[in-house]
């Protein structure tokens, strides 16, 4: 276990960033792009990407999770706190909000209204990991 806190601990800055830029791709590309599906296509669509993006969102928000609860136990500063409140937010954030949108785009199809939702509510998730990213950078 120790050995896999030393190298995730060692790479946090290269996972932040990772995600900072995964983050913004879907912000400023991915999502938006959703709107110029072809509607019968979609779903089909939709269910792919869901599925194949997730292998690179969940090991580097449980990284994230790791890393930074452990910081807060072996460091404790107020950047530490910080960075953890963040991480924790922006995991409450994707569950709750984020998750529901793109299980009604999968189980409803290209609903426009729901597009919208997902775009305009994940600015929130990315100036987060943007913030994420700002605290690892001045940790590091």
């Amino acid at each position: 276990m120790n050995l896999i806190l030393e190298f995730v601990h060692e790479h946090i800055l290269a996972i932040d960033l990772s995600m900072f830029v995964l983050i913004w791709l879907v912000q400023i590309i991915i999502y938006p792009v959703f709107l110029y599906i072809n509607e019968d296509q979609f779903q089909v669509w939709h269910k792919i990407y869901c599925k194949r993006i997730s292998y690179f969102v969940l090991p580097l928000m449980i990284a994230q999770l790791f890393e930074s609860a452990s910081a807060c136990f072996f460091i404790g500063s107020h950047l530490e706190w910080i960075k953890l409140g963040c991480v924790l937010s922006a995991w409450i954030f994707t569950f709750l909000i984020s998750a529901p949108c793109h299980q009604n785009l999968t189980k409803y199809g290209k609903v426009e209204r729901e597009i919208s939702k997902l775009i305009s509510t994940n600015w929130y998730r990315t100036w987060i990991w943007s913030v994420v990213l700002v605290i690892s950078y001045l940790q590091y």
